[in-house]
């Protein structure tokens, strides 16, 4: 699986985001993980709903655009949850829960994918 970074106003918030681009990289998701850390996380690509069930810990998922525009948060989403359906989501990334909050992310701030 490749990697990349998120970045906001021009600060990379997280190093190690794991892109989950293909149909089984996205399937798996984050259910063979035990936890993430602080510069962690998962980017779903082509995704505008996802579920928490079988996971192990509560997370943070952020829906974004094809541009990176924050579409929608869903903070603390314990195992065994599903988020609503998002309207031209095209990403999700993953953190571990309070991370939103950390970062002080919003609806409409843009996020960048370096890949």
């Amino acid at each position: 699986m490749k990697n990349c970074d998120i970045l906001k106003d021009d600060k990379v918030l997280c190093d190690e985001v794991k892109v989950a681009d293909r149909f089984v990289t996205r399937l798996i998701g984050l259910l063979r993980t035990a936890r993430l850390d602080e510069n962690q996380g998962l980017l779903l690509k082509k995704c505008n709903q996802v579920h928490t069930y079988g996971m192990k810990f509560t997370i943070d998922a952020i829906f974004l655009s094809k541009d990176g525009d924050i579409l929608h948060i869903e903070k603390e989403m314990v195992p065994g949850k599903v988020s609503p359906h998002i309207k031209n989501g095209y990403w999700v990334l993953e953190l571990m829960s309070g991370s939103c909050e950390k970062y002080q992310l919003e609806i409409n701030q843009r996020l960048v994918i370096r890949q």
